[in-house]
C-alpha cells in the first residue's frame, strides 16, 4: 500500500478505535447501562467491536488421534434450535432480551444456521441492480428494517471452562452479541468468520447467549450482490476452547522453484501467550504425503507475557508433486504444539505467474473452463449443506469444469477444502458489491475514502481466512463496485502480502489494479481484437454465456476463438445453479418461486436469478451437456482408413487412466467395435492409433457413423469408473433417400361442402374453401382432426424476452395464430396421387406462403412448404415449419437424429446422432419460466405413436422437430401477464415450469429451421446472425408423414 493510502487507512483505524473506546468506557462507567446503544450498524466507518483478528481456518485438537472437531471436547456446536423473535421495525425490538431471566416463552424458534425468510419470518427479495430499500447512504432504513433476536441457553461444566472460550461464527450478518446480560461486541460482513473471546462472561452451569441481528445496515451498501436477498445466520456457529498459550494463526506459504520441479515451503506459525508470565513451549511440525514424511522440524519457543511469537520453519522439497486441478496433490502439514494443540492442514505446491500475456500455473498457460457459483439451496436459501457442496463439485468434475469463481463473496471453507481435494482452480472474491451506486460515477464508492476501511477489512478477512488453500489462484477485489483509489489500495495490500496469486478486478480494465482483463459478456469481436493485440495482460472472462432458461448457444464458437489466441484463457459461465426457493401452491404442489412469489407488492427482477447450468435441486439443465462437450480435455480426430488421432488437451496428466471405446452406428443403431483400448498420451501430446475393426466398405443406402468415446478407467477426483469423459462422431457414409412404396387402391375425390380424398387405406377430409385438414383416418384409425398448420413462432426463451423478441418479431406470432388459409388449387388426381395447394395470407405481411400436399394411395402424405419474401424490413423469423395437433392418445416418440437431450441450431455440439425413444411427456424441460423447449436437430426421421397407430415423419434433409404434450399456447408468452422488472432488463412474468398443464392435445412440430437460442447475454444480445432465419430470403422444404398400424 502506498504511503498516502496507508496514512489515510491508519488514521481511520485510530478514529474507529477512539470512538469505540468512548462507547465501551462509557458503558462500563455507568452501572445502570449494561448495554451500549446500538449505533455501529449505522456507521460505515465502524464495522466491528471486540472481534478477534482474522485468521486462517483450522481447528486445534487436544489429541492427535481426533480428526473431526465435533468429536473434540474443546468443541461445542451451537447449531440447532434457538428461541427467536422478529419485528419489522427496529423500534419494536425487545430491549432487555439479553438477561437470563427474560421470559421468552411466547417467542418462536428458528433453526441455526438458517435464513429468517425460509422459516416464515419476512420475505426474500430479488433485485439485480437496486438496493432492497430506498434509503440513501450513509443512512440505514428505519421504518422497515426487520430485526431478529436470538436466545440460547447452554450448560457449561468446569472442564470446558478451564480454558479460554471463543464464540465462532462461520458467517453472520450485522450482529450485536450479549452473554449473560453483558454486551460482548459487534460484527458485520456476512460471508467471513467472526470470533469473540467470551471467557470472562461465562460461568459454570447455565449461560445465555443472546444476539440481535439487523436485516439492513451500512454494510448492506457493500452487499448488493445479484442474488436472493435474505437475512440470518448462514453458516455454523460454535464455541471452542483453547489454552492460554495457543497457536493463533497458521500460514503455510508454498511455491515452486523457477524450474517448477521443487517445492518451496515457508510457514509462519503465530503463537500467543495470554498469561502474565513467560511461557516456554515446544512445537513440532511434519510435512508428509501418503504416509511418507518429507520434512520435520521442532523448536522450543519462549513467548513473553501478553505477547506473540512467530515460528518460521522453511525448506525446499525436491521433485515435488505439484498441485493442479488435474492432479490435486495434497501434502499434510501436522503441527504439534507442546502436546496441547494438534493442527492438521492440507496444503499444495503450485506456482502462479504471468508471462508473455498468459497466466501460468506451474509453468503451463492453461485454460480456465469455469463457472460462477452462488451458495443456494431450494429449501434453506443461503445455507448450503456439505452434501450439497459435494454434489456440486462432483457434477462440475464430471462435466469437465476445472475452475470456479466464488461469486460474489468468500464461500464456505468446506467448499474450498473440496476444491483443494478434487481439483478446481478458484477465484476467491471479496464480499464487496455496490452495484446500484457503481452504475454512476457520481455515486460510486471507489473514491469515497471514508469507505476504505470497510473495503479493506473485507479484503483482509478473505485473505487471512483462505490463504492456505492451494486451489485459490486469484483474489478478486469484488464485483461491480465501481472504480477508484480504494481498489488500488486493496490491490496493493494484497500484492504486498504475496506474489504467488494474481489479483483481478473487472471494473479496473486497463487500470493498474488488476493483473488481467476479466471482462463480463464480451462479444466475439472483443475476444478476437484482444487476441490480436499486443496487450501485456491476458483475458479471462469473469462472466460469459449467460445461462438463463433455454440458453448457452454458440458456446463452441467462443471456444474456437479462445483456442486460437494465446492471450485468451477461457472464462466463467454465469452461472452454476438457479437460485429459486421451493414454494407450495394452495394444493400443496411444489414449484420453484421467483419474482413476485416472494413479495407481491415490491419491485423485483423476476426470474433473472435463474441462470444456472443446474436447477436448484442440482438436476442438470439440457445446456449442461453442451458445457461438458465444449470443455472436453481431449480432442478426437478421425483421419480416415481406420486411423484415429487423440490429442491430450490436459496440461499435467497423461491419458493412461482412460481408455477408448469404438462403436459403429448403422442408421443410428449402435454396434460395438472395440473397447478398453489402452492409452498413453502425455500432456499436450497426441498419438495416432490404427484400427482394422473400422470398416471401409458399406451398403450404399445406409448411414454409417463412427463413434469414439474416452472412458474413465477408475474412479478419481469425483469422476466415477466408466464415466464418458469425451467423445466424437464421424460420418463414414451418409444415407441415400429411398423411394417410398405406394401400395393401395386408387384414390377417390368426393367434392361436396367438405372435400374427401379416400381409398381403402386413407380417408382425408379437407375444408373446401381453406384447404385445411378437418380429419384424417388411416385404415379406420384416427390420425388427427386438426389442420397441419404453418408455424413461424416459438414461445420466447428468456434470451428472446431479454432482446424484445415478443415485440420485434410479433408479426410472426400473429402470422402463426391469425393467418388465413385459402385453397389455391383444389385436389386433382395426377399420376396415381392426389395433390392440392393451400395458400396462407399472413396479417400485415406480404410474404407468400404456400403448402403443397400430395396424398398417395398408401396413406402417405408429402408436404412442401414454401416461403417467398415479398416485403422489406421484416424481422428475422423465429421458426419456419409446420405442426399438427394430435390427440392425447399419442404418448410415445422415437427418432433418428441428435439426442437424447434437446438441441438447437447453435447448441447441438453435445448431442449424439442415434436412435432414441421415450415418452412424449418427457420430451420437454420445465425451465423456471415456461418457454421454448424440446427441439431435436438433425432429425432423419421421427415417429409418434399410440397403442393403435404410428406416424413417421421424414425428409431428404435433416429436420428440426419437437413433440409437446400440450399446445404451444401453454408455454407461450403473453405481455398481458407480464410487467416491467425493477432493472428494466427483462419482463417480469408469473408462470412457473410446474404450472405447465399437459393433456390439452399433443403438438408435433416438424420444422425446416428454428433460430438458435443465443446466450451471450439475456438482456439485449440477439442470436448470432449465422443462426437466424432472415425474412428477406426464400425457403422451401418437403417432408413426409406416413402412418402405419
Amino acid at each position: 500500500m502506498s504511503c498516502k493510502f496507508l496514512l489515510i487507512y491508519n488514521r481511520m483505524k485510530l478514529n474507529y478505535i477512539f470512538i469505540a473506546l468512548i462507547i465501551f468506557i462509557g458503558c462500563k462507567e455507568d452501572p445502570l447501562v449494561e448495554v451500549p446503544e446500538q449505533l455501529l450498524h449505522n456507521n460505515h466507518e465502524l464495522f466491528e467491536e471486540n472481534r478477534l483478528e482474522p485468521r486462517a481456518s483450522f481447528f486445534a485438537f487436544e489429541d492427535e488421534s481426533i480428526l473431526d472437531q465435533e468429536q473434540s471436547k474443546r468443541f461445542m456446536s451451537l447449531n440447532g434450535e434457538w428461541k427467536f423473535h422478529w419485528v419489522k421495525n427496529p423500534n419494536n425490538r425487545p430491549s432487555d432480551f439479553h438477561h437470563l431471566e427474560y421470559d421468552d416463552t411466547d417467542w418462536g424458534t428458528i433453526k441455526v444456521p438458517g435464513n429468517w425468510e425460509t422459516q416464515g419470518y419476512g420475505h426474500p427479495i430479488y433485485l439485480d441492480e437496486r438496493y432492497p430499500f430506498t434509503t440513501k447512504w450513509p443512512n440505514v432504513p428505519q421504518d422497515y428494517n426487520p430485526v431478529g433476536t436470538y436466545r440460547k441457553v447452554i450448560s457449561l461444566d468446569q472442564d470446558f471452562l478451564s480454558e479460554d472460550i471463543i464464540l465462532h461464527f462461520e458467517a453472520i450478518k450485522a450482529v450485536y452479541i450479549y452473554i449473560n446480560g453483558q454486551y460482548v461486541g459487534y460484527s458485520q460482513g456476512s460471508k467471513t468468520s467472526a470470533e469473540f473471546n467470551i471467557t470472562k462472561y461465562l460461568h459454570k452451569g447455565e449461560n445465555l447467549i443472546a444476539l440481535q441481528l439487523y436485516r439492513w445496515t451500512d454494510a448492506s451498501y457493500l452487499e448488493s450482490q445479484d442474488m436472493l436477498r435474505m437475512s440470518g445466520i448462514e453458516r455454523d456457529v460454535y464455541l471452542y476452547s483453547r489454552p492460554k498459550v495457543f497457536i493463533e494463526d497458521v500460514y503455510a506459504e508454498t511455491n515452486l522453484t523457477e524450474d517448477y520441479k521443487n517445492g518451496i515451503f515457508k510457514a509462519a506459525i503465530k503463537i500467543h501467550n495470554s498469561n502474565s508470565e513467560v511461557a516456554t513451549k515446544t512445537i513440532d511440525i511434519e510435512l508428509f504425503k501418503d504416509h511418507t514424511s518429507f520434512f520435520k522440524t521442532a523448536k522450543t519457543i519462549e513467548v513473553q507475557p501478553k505477547s506473540t511469537s512467530i515460528f518460521n520453519p522453511e525448506t525446499v522439497l525436491e521433485n515435488i508433486e505439484s498441485w493442479n486441478a488435474e492432479t490435486p496433490n495434497l501434502y499434510t502439514l501436522k503441527i504439534n504444539f507442546n502436546s496441547e494443540q494438534f493442527i492438521i492442514k492440507h496444503i499444495g505446491f503450485k506456482r502462479v505467474e504471468i508471462k508473455n500475456s498468459q497466466v501460468l500455473i506451474n509453468g503451463q498457460a492453461l485454460y480456465f473452463r469455469g463457472v460462477d457459483r452462488h451458495e443456494t439451496d431450494p429449501f434453506t436459501g443461503h445455507v448450503v449443506s456439505k452434501a450439497s457442496m459435494e454434489k456440486d463439485i462432483k457434477l462440475m468434475k464430471q462435466n469437465n469444469i476445472n475452475a470456479v469463481r466464488s461469486a460474489h463473496y468468500p464461500n464456505n471453507t468446506y467448499w474450498l477444502d473440496l476444491c483443494d481435494k478434487y481439483g478446481l482452480y478458484v477465484v476467491d472474491e471479496a464480499n464487496i458489491e455496490s452495484h446500484p451506486l457503481a452504475i454512476s460515477e457520481d455515486t460510486q464508492l471507489g473514491n469515497e475514502m471514508s469507505w476504505l476501511p470497510a473495503h479493506m477489512e473485507r479484503t483482509q478477512h478473505m485473505y487471512y481466512r483462505d490463504r492456505n488453500h492451494p486451489s485459490i489462484y486469484a483474489w478478486s477485489l469484488g464485483n461491480e463496485a465501481g472504480e477508484g483509489e480504494i481498489f488500488r489500495a486493496t490491490y496493493q495490500w494484497l500484492k504486498e502480502r504475496e506474489n504467488n496469486r494474481i489479483v483481478q478486478y473487472e471494473p479496473a480494465f486497463k487500470e493498474d489494479y488488476t493483473d488481467i482483463y476479466c471482462p463480463m459478456y464480451p462479444k466475439p469481436e472483443y475476444l478476437i481484437n484482444h487476441g490480436k493485440s499486443n496487450s501485456d495482460k491476458p483475458s479471462i472472462m469473469i462472466e460469459y454465456a449467460h445461462a438463463m432458461g433455454n440458453s448457452v448457444g454458440n458456446l463452441q464458437d467462443y471456444w474456437d476463438i479462445i483456442e486460437t489466441y494465446d492471450n485468451l484463457q477461457g472464462g466463467y459461465i454465469w452461472d452454476w445453479v438457479d437460485q429459486s426457493l421451493e414454494y407450495k401452491d394452495e394444493n400443496g404442489k411444489p414449484y420453484l418461486a421467483y419474482g413476485h412469489d416472494y413479495h407481491p407488492d415490491l419491485p423485483t427482477d423476476g426470474n433473472f436469478l435463474n441462470n444456472g447450468l443446474v436447477d436448484p435441486y442440482r438436476n442438470p439443465h439440457p445446456h449442461l451437456s453442451e458445457v461438458k462437450k465444449v470443455y472436453e480435455p481431449v480432442q478426437i480426430n478421425y483421419l480416415g482408413n481406420g486411423a484415429i488421432e487423440i490429442k491430450n488437451k490436459q496440461f499435467f496428466s497423461n491419458l493412461s487412466d482412460k481408455s477408448l471405446s469404438l462403436k459403429l452406428l448403422v442408421n443410428g443403431e449402435p454396434k460395438e467395435l472395440k473397447s478398453n483400448i489402452a492409452l498413453n498420451v502425455d500432456p499436450q501430446g497426441k498419438t495416432t492409433l490404427q484400427f482394422s475393426e473400422i470398416p471401409n466398405l458399406f451398403i450404399p443406402e445406409n448411414e454409417y457413423i463412427l463413434e469414439v468415446s474416452l472412458i474413465q478407467n477408475e474412479a478419481i477426483y469425483g469422476i466415477p469408473k466408466g464415466h464418458e469423459v469425451a467423445w466424437d462422431q464421424f460420418a463414414l457414409q451418409e444415407s441415400k433417400t429411398l423411394n417410398h412404396a405406394s401400395i393401395g387402391s386408387d384414390l377417390e375425390i368426393i367434392r361436396e361442402d367438405i372435400t374427401q380424398i379416400k381409398n381403402d387405406v386413407i380417408d382425408l377430409q379437407i375444408h373446401s374453401e381453406t384447404g385445411e385438414i378437418l380429419s384424417w383416418h388411416h385404415k379406420g384409425k384416427e390420425v388427427t382432426t386438426n389442420p397441419i398448420k404453418p408455424n413461424f413462432w416459438r414461445p420466447p426463451t428468456d434470451n428472446d424476452l431479454g432482446n424484445g423478441m415478443d415485440k420485434w418479431a410479433k408479426i410472426w406470432q400473429d402470422a402463426t395464430y391469425d393467418y388465413k388459409a385459402h385453397l389455391a388449387i383444389p385436389p386433382e388426381d395426377t399420376l396415381g396421387h392426389v395433390s392440392f395447394i393451400v395458400n396462407y395470407t399472413l396479417p400485415n405481411n406480404k410474404s407468400i406462403v404456400d403448402a403443397f400436399f400430395r396424398i398417395f394411395p398408401s396413406g402417405r402424405i408429402d408436404i412442401r412448404l414454401s416461403y417467398l419474401s415479398k416485403q422489406d424490413n421484416l424481422s428475422n423469423i423465429p421458426r419456419l415449419g409446420m405442426y399438427m395437433t394430435l390427440s392425447n392418445s399419442f404418448t410415445d416418440v422415437r427418432w433418428h437424429g441428435k439426442g437424447p437431450d434437446e438441441s438447437y441450431w447453435d447448441r447441438q455440439t453435445a448431442q449424439k446422432i442415434g436412435v432414441y425413444s421415450g415418452a412424449i411427456k418427457d420430451q420437454i424441460h420445465r425451465y423456471s419460466r415456461p418457454q421454448e423447449t424440446g427441439n431435436k436437430t438433425d432429425v432423419r426421421w421421427i415417429e409418434v405413436s399410440n397403442q393403435e397407430l404410428t406416424l413417421k415423419a421424414s425428409s431428404s434433409i435433416n429436420l428440426n422437430s419437437s413433440v409437446w404434450p400440450f399446445n404451444m399456447t401453454e408455454i407461450d408468452f403473453s405481455s398481458e401477464d407480464a410487467g416491467e422488472s425493477a432493472s428494466g432488463l427483462v419482463p417480469v412474468t408469473k408462470k412457473h415450469g410446474a404450472d405447465i398443464k399437459t393433456g390439452n392435445g399433443v403438438q408435433w412440430n416438424i420444422d425446416y429451421l428454428q433460430m438458435g437460442v443465443g446466450g451471450d447475454t439475456s438482456w439485449g444480445r440477439l442470436v448470432h446472425p449465422e443462426y437466424t432465419i432472415p425474412s428477406d430470403k426464400n425457403y422451401e422444404y418437403t417432408f413426409t408423414i406416413e402412418p402405419k398400424l
